[in-house]
């Protein structure tokens, strides 16, 4: 087993090293000039090709390439991610003050997951081939096929112009207002978890199905149990294996949907943060965000 988590971890930090490389070299070849947009949105008479010339000496981008990266992965590694050139603040305390927000977002919506998804793959699994079954497994390609943006759109208009129910974008804090944080989040989480809900419906229906055809489940009814206690004592623990797995993955999933979805509804988390940096060129935000992803499908991988 500990040979097993070596070679595993081994091959995570391989990866990991090519992504980092990577982040980097598409980070300096996005199109654009972040310094000549910082300086045009600061709205002061400069001269642009000075102040230039001095952002990227204060940057270090006037340095050989290798070295640019050798800094930088240092200074990463060690806590220092660099400034941002859009607003000036330190980007691990721009992302410390925005992780909860995503964190957030990403409790409420693996709870809709499960929520809707275990539920519906059960039903479907145990009402196989029939007019439920046909239903749920059609809801749940819709689900999944639907993009997210497309999504809020639809959500935004039926539960927040036609029925007024939640707020159509924004942010409440807990603390200020616990039922307005809960109803400012609502809708983001529900478009966020819907297609994971769907993909794991139709995991847990396949899984179930498995499960119920082994010998196990027909020696338990042969004992005479109900089709309740056959389902919640004996199919339901085996057919989650499988699941566990699917729920990682989605969760891996979830960093990188919320992009989108907090731009659209205006939540200032991660996501809203990293949409952001790319209108601005940022390159120390985009960087720091896109490993911090990296990061995060790689552990759940792993």
């Amino acid at each position: 087993m500990g040979r097993f988590i070596a070679i595993r971890l081994m091959h995570a930090l391989i990866v990991l090293f090519i992504v980092i490389v990577l982040v980097f070299l598409v980070t300096r070849l996005i199109p654009g000039d972040a310094f000549l947009v910082a300086v045009a949105a600061s709205g002061v008479e400069v001269d642009s090709a000075k102040t230039v010339k001095v952002l990227e000496e204060f940057y270090g981008l006037n340095k050989p390439f290798y070295e640019q990266f050798l800094i930088w992965l240092v200074n990463f590694v060690s806590g220092d991610w660099g400034e941002s050139i859009g607003t000036g603040g330190d980007v691990l305390e721009m992302f410390l003050d925005r992780c909860p927000i995503t964190l957030q977002l990403f409790f409420w919506a693996t709870l809709w997951q499960f929520l809707i998804g275990i539920p519906a793959g059960v039903i479907s699994a145990l009402k196989r081939n029939s007019r439920t079954d046909m239903a749920i497994t059609t809801g749940a390609l819709i689900g999944f096929a639907i993009p997210p943006f497309w999504q809020a759109i639809v959500m935004i208009y039926l539960f927040a112009v036609l029925l007024p129910i939640f707020p159509p974008s924004g942010y409440v804090s807990f603390a200020e207002d616990p039922m307005g944080n809960v109803m400012s989040m609502a809708l983001p989480s529900m478009v966020l978890g819907t297609s994971g809900a769907a993909l794991l419906a139709r995991y847990v229906r396949s899984s179930l199905l498995e499960v119920m055809s082994q010998d196990f489940v027909r020696t338990a009814r042969a004992k005479g149990l109900g089709e309740r206690a056959v389902v919640t004592l004996h199919a339901m623990k085996p057919a989650m294996i499988p699941v566990v797995t699917v729920v990682g993955l989605i969760w891996a999933g979830l960093l990188g949907g919320s992009f989108i979805l907090e731009f659209v509804f205006a939540l200032p988390g991660l996501g809203r943060m990293t949409v952001d940096a790319i209108y601005q060129r940022d390159f120390p935000v985009i960087q720091a965000m896109l490993i911090i992803v990296s990061l995060n499908v790689l552990f759940m991988n792993f």
